[in-house]
């Protein structure tokens, strides 16, 4: 082979390791990309599993549950603020969600000290139970507007599936 020859040939086997290389890296790209979205997908989900959770807590759970739930709802009202724009109105509506459920948990709570003789402070519990049933409401209502607010961040309508080029 003449030294024509040789330098064509690694000329072309350059350019062959070029384009493999970016093709990798392109490739890695979009995986990362990919990635990235998934997982800001998966925490705003989960704001509104922790909100809904929370919700279903409210109504069919003891109190300890509530409370769990409670501070679980807390953490991720918090996290929201970091991951919706705030034209959107998410958090905001988290706070309204929040102090719903707490009017629900201070009734609770304080109805459970009742009828098991805990307390012998014996707040206007009829008071309570229609402030609590009024905070039931507007827990469902304002979760009803949180899915409408987070919905564009939560759909898959138009996502396609990933492809190299």
């Amino acid at each position: 082979m003449d030294k024509n020859t040789i330098t064509l040939i690694l000329s072309i086997t350059t350019v062959l390791i070029s384009i493999a290389t970016f093709s990798v890296a392109y490739s890695q790209m979009k995986i990362a990309s990919a990635k990235t979205k998934l997982d800001l997908y998966n925490k705003r989900f989960n704001i509104y599993i922790a909100a809904l959770d929370y919700y279903q807590a409210t109504w069919y759970k003891s109190l300890e549950e509530i409370k769990e739930k409670s501070i679980d709802f807390t953490k991720s009202y918090r996290e929201s603020q970091f991951l919706f724009e705030e034209s959107d109105g998410v958090y905001e509506t988290l706070g309204k969600i929040q102090r719903n459920g707490s009017q629900i948990y201070t009734y609770e709570e304080h109805k459970y000290e009742i009828e098991n003789n805990l307390t012998r402070d014996r707040l206007d519990l009829d008071s309570m139970h229609k402030d609590s049933t009024q905070a039931r409401a507007d827990f469902e209502n304002n979760l009803k507007i949180l899915e409408k607010q987070i919905e564009k961040y939560i759909q898959f309508t138009a996502v396609r599936g990933w492809t190299l080029f």
